[in-house]
């Protein structure tokens, strides 16, 4: 990627050369004043359909003012992408030179013509750029190849909708879901823990439960309890309300006695708990 420090270093050294204020610069660039400011100090890049005019005005070459030579950058610049696509192949390391130079759409038709193209591995540092549209298409094209290695590192900048579709199909795959588990919505998500759970029991839960809706995560453990009672219930426990845990216990001991609660003595309230043995019991 261009360095926009080195550029902004070139753009103030080329400016004053030809004794100029950053505000005469703006005024005849056409931007505001801040814009060459941000320029200059390197936190941003002047737009790329400004850097024909600037190297003019400069009387040096748009390579120049970058500090790098790039056929892509020229051929935005001066407007003929389509032809430069059409005649040249552009590998995924000037796609990822260019990237932070250009706009959306810009950005989306070149990737689409990176030979080889480009994976979900290779473009965690490029997403910002991109559309969220092209990302979509990504990581639903990894997922029908059963790639999701690099899934959750691309998950938050997904549609949720694409994100749930995905962990669907994890699920039924028995995959776990855990990397893309927050990106999910969170009414969809008690859908596809119940699913889990179905699935592969409570172990399934492991990397979801922090995610999962307070009420769906207590119907789960309703049907836990009544199954297998709470010999399992460690893997959520952290997750469920204290006051339901509380409730959940009494039932146990009352059924089974106290060694029943065991597995979720560490997150019980150990004061009420102590008072219910007393009353009950004692």
């Amino acid at each position: 990627m261009f360095d926009m420090q080195n550029t902004g270093r070139k753009i103030s050294e080329l400016r004053k050369a030809r004794n100029m204020t950053q505000m005469e610069l703006a005024d005849k660039m056409g931007v505001s004043f801040q814009a060459v400011s941000n320029w200059e100090r390197g936190n941003s890049m002047p737009d790329i359909s400004k850097l024909p005019e600037l190297a003019q005005l400069f009387g040096v070459t748009i390579d120049a003012l970058l500090g790098e030579s790039s056929e892509l950058i020229r051929s935005v610049a001066n407007n003929t992408t389509e032809e430069y696509l059409k005649n040249n192949p552009v590998s995924a390391e000037e796609f990822k030179q260019a990237a932070p130079l250009l706009k959306p759409e810009q950005a989306d038709t070149i990737f689409e013509n990176v030979k080889p193209p480009l994976d979900l591995s290779e473009i965690e540092d490029i997403l910002p750029f991109i559309s969220r549209d092209v990302i979509n298409q990504l990581a639903l094209k990894a997922a029908e190849g059963e790639d999701y290695s690099s899934l959750g590192d691309i998950a938050p900048f997904v549609d949720r909708s694409v994100v749930g579709d995905i962990a669907r199909k994890l699920i039924a795959q028995g995959r776990s879901i855990g990397d893309i588990a927050p990106f999910v919505d969170r009414g969809y998500i008690g859908e596809l823990a119940q699913a889990s759970y179905e699935k592969g029991g409570l172990g399934a839960l492991d990397d979801v439960a922090p995610f999962i809706p307070q009420d769906a995560l207590q119907s789960i453990a309703e049907k836990e309890f009544a199954e297998h009672g709470l010999k399992d219930f460690e893997d959520i426990a952290p997750f469920l309300n204290r006051d339901y845990l509380n409730g959940i216990a009494k039932k146990a001991i009352e059924k089974d006695g106290i060694k029943a609660i065991s597995p979720i003595a560490p997150f019980l309230d150990k004061a009420m708990l102590s008072e219910y043995v007393k009353e009950r019991f004692l």
